[in-house]
């Protein structure tokens, strides 16, 4: 009697011949289809969100590099802007004065289709002669109308200047057009007695 060599451990579970290239062919393929949807895909992924990242950081830099240098100009043109008339804030008491600046400053944000996120008025501070009322405000918006709201208050009549300057880029920011957090106090002084002394500057 011959005896028969022992059974292999693909005897009897895989099927030989074309049925069982075709069946290799098909376990190879979902193995490879494993490691692209578990490993490649992942690591894919992640390479475009990085590359996102930088280049949306590259825009950005670029564009608060344009908005530093246009600070400066928007100050010196406010250092140097003449006094006239109106330029001290009137009002009976401080609270009426900062509601009215609250109101200028809604408004003038409002022109650039901005919406203020926060308002705040903050403690009047003496100085000298003067009250100086101060708003913070807050607002997501893109950078061109940042620079315009900022352009906006160094123009403002009564005069009024921006402190606590925070940007910071929104959360899903476009990299084509990123919009800015924007958080500002504005300032504007108001003469003690509610009215500018004569020849005040």
């Amino acid at each position: 009697m011959v005896s028969q060599p022992p059974p292999t451990m693909t005897q009897g579970i895989l099927p030989e011949g074309r049925s069982g290239r075709i069946l290799a062919c098909a376990m190879a393929g979902i193995v490879i289809l494993v490691i692209w949807n578990g490993i490649a895909l992942p690591l894919m992924g992640w390479y475009h969100q990085r590359a996102e990242a930088l280049n949306m950081r590259a825009a950005m830099t670029a564009r608060m590099t344009e908005l530093a240098a246009a600070l400066p100009a928007l100050r010196q043109r406010a250092a140097t802007s003449r006094p006239g008339p109106s330029f001290f804030l009137n009002g009976a008491n401080d609270t009426v004065t900062a509601a009215a600046l609250q109101d200028r400053v809604q408004a003038m944000a409002t022109a650039l289709g901005a919406t203020l996120s926060s308002v705040e008025t903050l403690p009047v501070v003496q100085s000298g002669a003067y009250h100086r009322i101060s708003v913070r405000i807050a607002t997501t918006v893109s950078f061109e109308t940042d620079v315009r709201l900022l352009d906006a208050i160094a123009r403002a009549t009564p005069a009024m200047v921006v402190d606590e300057l925070q940007l910071h880029l929104a959360a899903g920011a476009r990299r084509d057009n990123p919009m800015l957090d924007t958080a500002m106090t504005v300032i504007a002084y108001r003469p003690e007695g509610g009215t500018p002394r004569k020849g005040a500057r």
